[in-house]
């Protein structure tokens, strides 16, 4: 019989970011076919203590950067909001870059992004952004911006309770990238956010012809 790997789930105890021992349920393992012996990778752990911790603050893992991104406050901008969609879509996009560029691929559940006329957006955004207001965790607001109808998008009272535990929660690494990306992105016009991507990602620049404006 030959050694095959086979994908599995397992626990495991280990400590997190502040040194706290915490005990990881469904943790993707590789088990040995023949010997029993299981192999964890260190970004599998990360994952499914993000996902842990998602879930007891009864969010899904998709909402992590979500949350993260509205919250992050760099600099003179307000905590908890996000001006625009459109920036939230992008903030997201270079979250998901970032955070892989950093050396942390695959450790925080991130939505896939589509190549859409307006740029890399989130799959499921709109439906993630109607459920997260039905819960009455986030507020969208239809406001008229100078390059017309946008979407605001502001924290709750219970959705900020909900992001600041998040954010005590996830390591330092997460949270310094979630304010650099805002920093960076969140001045930003649709057009100067279009010639960005297509400068750092020109596998776009065929289908990001039209500004982000939502």
């Amino acid at each position: 019989m030959e050694e095959e790997w086979i994908e599995t789930e397992t626990s495991v105890d280990t400590v997190n970011w502040r040194g706290e021992h915490v005990h990881l349920k469904k943790v993707k393992a590789l088990k040995n076919s023949k010997t029993g012996e299981v192999r964890i990778y260190p970004f599998d752990v990360a994952r499914a203590e993000a996902i842990q911790t998602a879930e007891c603050l009864g969010i899904l893992p998709q909402d992590i950067g979500t949350l993260l991104m509205i919250l992050a406050k760099p600099g003179y901008f307000k905590e908890g909001e996000v001006l625009y969609k459109y920036h939230l879509q992008k903030l997201l996009f270079y979250l998901s870059k970032f955070i892989d560029a950093n050396g942390y691929e695959n450790t925080l559940p991130m939505e896939k992004f589509r190549a859409a006329k307006n740029g890399p957006v989130p799959e499921h955004l709109d439906e993630d952004l109607d459920r997260l207001e039905k819960s009455h965790l986030i507020k969208v607001r239809c406001e008229q911006s100078e390059y017309g109808k946008s979407k605001r998008i502001v924290l709750t009272t219970q959705g900020k309770k909900i992001a600041e535990e998040l954010w005590q929660d996830l390591p330092n690494p997460y949270k310094e990238i979630a304010v650099k990306v805002k920093e960076r992105i969140h001045p930003l016009s649709p057009d100067r956010v279009r010639h960005l991507v297509h400068n750092e990602y020109p596998e776009y620049r065929n289908t990001y012809v039209e500004n982000d404006i939502e």
